[in-house]
């Protein structure tokens, strides 16, 4: 009995038993076989790991650029200029004004604006209209030339009597309506001896504020002129109001 339980311990182990037993049972092929079916799968499973890692990087890479992305937008956004605000329209007012002289009714003899000063909203299309009693002439000369023509009207021309032009010969002109902060000029030409002329146009009071206007042809007093009526308030000068 111990030599068959001898043998059939040896039996269970390799290199025990029948030589064809022992070949079917620990034949290298099919444990090669046995082997070759675990390897695909260890792989697989391994490919899977690291294509699901680079899934996962290229997932956490697009995060990132679209947080970049819509960080650098709110940037350019925040330090985008602002448009400035869109000019409102509020209609259109006109404002009459007239050039009296000495012979005419001025006091002291100096020639003078009736209606110096006057308030219109921002946004409004304003209607400048001056009718001149006054048969004098004032001659631009030297820097003042530039005020012997139209500027900043809406269509860049004035009328006279109803005559569209865009300047008036400086030996013509009398005096100016000009409001140096909003660029508007008016050259107002002489008025025919016991008439008067009407001069009109138009601008847009396209900004807020308190704005001096000036006649600009030397018409004053003084050795050049520019005296008298020319520096003061109410005469040859006056205030635009827009408010907003």
């Amino acid at each position: 009995m111990s030599d068959e339980r001898s043998r059939g311990s040896r039996g269970d182990a390799p290199g025990a038993g029948d030589p064809l037993e022992r070949l079917g049972r620990w034949d290298p092929l099919e444990r090669l076989g046995r082997l070759s079916w675990r390897r695909p799968a260890r792989v697989a499973r391994q490919g899977g790991i690291v294509v699901g890692s680079f899934a996962g990087i290229l997932v956490v890479l697009g995060v990132t650029v679209a947080l970049v992305g819509g960080i650098a937008a709110a940037v350019t956004t925040l330090t985008k200029p602002a448009a400035p605000p869109a000019l409102v329209p509020h209609g259109h007012v006109t404002e009459a004004m007239s050039i009296v002289s000495g012979t005419s009714g001025a006091t002291n003899g100096w020639p003078e604006y009736t209606h110096a000063s006057w308030t219109v909203h921002k946004g409004e299309t304003v209607t400048v209209k001056i009718t001149s009693f006054d048969d004098g002439t004032a001659p631009l000369v030297g820097s003042q030339m530039m005020f012997a023509h139209v500027m900043g009207s809406t269509n860049g021309h004035e009328t006279v009597d109803g005559r569209s032009i865009t300047s008036v010969p400086d030996v013509n002109i009398a005096h100016t309506f000009t409001v140096p902060a909003l660029n508007f000029n008016m050259p107002i030409p002489v008025a025919p001896t016991n008439g008067h002329v009407t001069v009109v146009a138009t601008f847009v009071a396209a900004k807020a504020g308190t704005f001096t206007w000036q006649c600009y042809a030397p018409c004053g007093s003084g050795t050049n002129s520019m005296g008298g009526a020319m520096a003061t308030m109410g005469w040859m000068e006056g205030t635009i109001k827009v408010t907003a």
